[in-house]
C-alpha cells in the first residue's frame, strides 16, 4: 500500500513553504517549541535557516534548507554553506542541511569523508536531509497532522486507503504481536527465575531477534491506527528489552572479568607462603600471579555484580508486568475484531 514514506509527495514550489514544513519537522524532532526560523530575506543569516536546542541542551542545532532545481546541490554549495554556518554564534553543535534533492550517494559520501576530516579538528558534524527523509518525517503517525496542513489532498488519499484495510487485517497484527510480545514474556519469566551464575551470552540478544511484525513499517501503521497509547506502550516495551540485553551483556562481561582474575595462579614460596599478599615492596613478577590487589578487585566486582544482578531482576519484574498488560489489550482487540 503506498504510504507517505513511499509515495514522492510534490516538492514545495515555494522555499518559504519548505523551510515552514522543515521548521515545524524539526521542532517536534527536537522537543523544542523555542526553535525558530532565522532572520528573513535579505539578511545576513550565517548559512542558518533554524535553530534550536535538542531537548533543552544548551548546545544549538543549525539547519539550512536548500530548495533546488532538477537536484542541482553540489559540493561546492555543501562547502559554502558550512563556511558560513562556522560563523553562527554561539557555535553550533551540528549543522543540518534540509534539501527537496533527491538522495545522493555521492554527496552522501562527500559529507561522510568531510566529517571524519572534521571530527580531527574539532569541529561541529554536518548532515544532509533529503526530500526522501522529510517524506519519511511526514509518513510518522504523530505527523500526520502536518502532512494534512501541507499536503491535504494526499492526506486524504492516504486515509482513504488505510480505511480501505480489512478489519481482518488489523486483528491479524493484534494477533500476531501478542504472539511475539508473549514469547518475550516467557523469556522473561525465564530469565526472572535464573540465579546470576545460570547467565548465559542468549540474554546478549534473544529479545531482539523476536520483533518481526514490529519491524514492518505497516504493522505499526495499523497499530498506531488502532491506539496511540497502546503503539507507545509497545514502544516503551521494546526499549526496555534492549535495556536488559545491554544490562546482560555488561553483567557477563563482570563475569569475564572476575574469571580472568582468578585464573591467575598463586606462588606458593619454600616456605609454604603464598606470593604476593602483603608484599612490601611489590615484586616485579607480582603482576604474572594472584595479589592481594586482585583480591580487593574480584570482592569489588563481585559486589558491583550482585547489585547489578538484582536491578536487572527489578527491570525484568517492571517490564515482564508491561508486557502481560500489552498482551492482554491485544488478546482484547484481536477478539473484537478491531
Amino acid at each position: 500500500m503506498p504510504t507517505p514514506s513511499t509515495s514522492h509527495l510534490p516538492k514545495p514550489k515555494s522555499w518559504d513553504e519548505f523551510e515552514d514544513i522543515t521548521w515545524e519537522i524539526y521542532q517536534r524532532k527536537w522537543h523544542d517549541n523555542q526553535a525558530q526560523r532565522y532572520g528573513r530575506s535579505g539578511q545576513a543569516q550565517n548559512g542558518i535557516d533554524i535553530y534550536g536546542r535538542q531537548n533543552s541542551s544548551d548546545k544549538y542545532i543549525g539547519v539550512q534548507c536548500k530548495r533546488v532545481e532538477d537536484n542541482k546541490l553540489t559540493k561546492k554549495i555543501i562547502q559554502a554553506e558550512i563556511v558560513k554556518a562556522e560563523c553562527f554564534s554561539p557555535p553550533l553543535s551540528e549543522y543540518i542541511i534540509a534539501t527537496t534533492a533527491s538522495r545522493d550517494a555521492k554527496l552522501q559520501d562527500f559529507v561522510r569523508s568531510l566529517n571524519e576530516k572534521r571530527r580531527l579538528e574539532n569541529k561541529f558534524p554536518v548532515y544532509i536531509v533529503f526530500w526522501e527523509d522529510i517524506c519519511n518525517d511526514l509518513a510518522e503517525p504523530n505527523n500526520r497532522d502536518l502532512l494534512k496542513k501541507y499536503y491535504s489532498e494526499w492526506e486524504q488519499i492516504f486515509s482513504n486507503q488505510e480505511k480501505s484495510i480489512s478489519s481482518e487485517q488489523v486483528a491479524s497484527i493484534h494477533c500476531l504481536l501478542s504472539l511475539e510480545i508473549q514469547q518475550d514474556c516467557n523469556l522473561l519469566q525465564e530469565l526472572l527465575n535464573q540465579n546470576q551464575d545460570a547467565l548465559s551470552k542468549k540474554w546478549q540478544s534473544c529479545f531482539s531477534k523476536n520483533r518481526g511484525v514490529w519491524r514492518e513499517e505497516s504493522s505499526r501503521l495499523l497499530l498506531a491506527r488502532s491506539s496511540i497509547e497502546l503503539m507507545s506502550k509497545v514502544q516503551k516495551f521494546y526499549h526496555q528489552l534492549d535495556d536488559i540485553e545491554s544490562r546482560c551483556k555488561s553483567l557477563l562481561a563482570l563475569r569475564y572479568r572476575i574469571e580472568l582474575v582468578n585464573s591467575k595462579p598463586m606462588y606458593i614460596d619454600s616456605k609454604g607462603g603464598i606470593f604476593g599478599f602483603n608484599t612490601k615492596p611489590l615484586h616485579p613478577l607480582a603482576s604474572c600471579f594472584y595479589t592481594d590487589s586482585d583480591l580487593k578487585e574480584v570482592f569489588d566486582l563481585t559486589e558491583k555484580s550482585s547489585t547489578d544482578f538484582n536491578k536487572l531482576k527489578e527491570k525484568v519484574h517492571e517490564t515482564l508486568n508491561l508486557g502481560n498488560q500489552i498482551t492482554c489489550e491485544l488478546i482484547k482487540l484481536c477478539n473484537s475484531g478491531s
